[in-house]
């Protein structure tokens, strides 16, 4: 029976999904896994990514958490869950960018990381947010989630994309997040 396994992140922490066809004898055994838990969105189990459970599934201890890709109807789900005005800007996000052209990939990578935003805002307005909000956001995501510098870079110019080409405010500058070089 062919087992996938890649080390995601879930809810911001590293966890490993076990991917298999229907099994019912592998199913039981999964479920004995301490922490064990279903993904709908995945329909995969996956497991907290210790080393114990890294070596028990035959995963080096150095394999990097791998971003797994979102299909159209996960992202609908994610848009349900937004306030009925961050669902109008990231409407008008997607629009600006397919408007002035940029790539489907520059779309898709765009859309996910202003969607990340939106989502961790719930009731509140993204329009609405202040500069040092935002550079709390990005510290967030570099202290606290340990984003890669790829993608913090990717995050930051979704946002800046949004304020300076949707909002048409002013340069967006957050200084220094740790997203820069020296």
């Amino acid at each position: 029976m062919p087992v996938t396994y890649h080390i995601i992140n879930h809810r911001h922490q590293p966890r490993i999904l076990v991917k298999f066809p229907h099994n019912q004898d592998f199913n039981k055994r999964i479920k004995k896994v301490p922490g064990v838990l279903w993904s709908q969105t995945h329909k995969a189990w996956h497991i907290p990514d210790t080393p114990e459970n890294r070596n028990k599934c035959g995963l080096p201890a150095d394999l990097p958490v791998t971003p797994v890709k979102q299909t159209p109807a996960v992202q609908k789900l994610k848009a349900a869950q937004l306030n009925e005005n961050n669902r109008e800007q990231l409407r008008l996000f997607t629009e600006k960018l397919v408007l002035k052209r940029y790539s489907n990939s520059t779309l898709k990578t765009y859309c996910n990381e202003f969607m990340q935003l939106l989502l961790l805002l719930g009731n509140r307005n993204a329009q609405d947010l202040t500069t040092e909000q935002l550079k709390n956001y990005m510290l967030y995501c570099t202290l606290k989630l340990k984003l890669s510098e790829n993608t913090l870079h990717s995050r930051l110019n979704a946002l800046k994309f949004y304020y300076e080409q949707v909002l048409k405010k002013e340069k967006f500058f957050l200084g220094n997040t740790g997203t820069q070089r020296h």
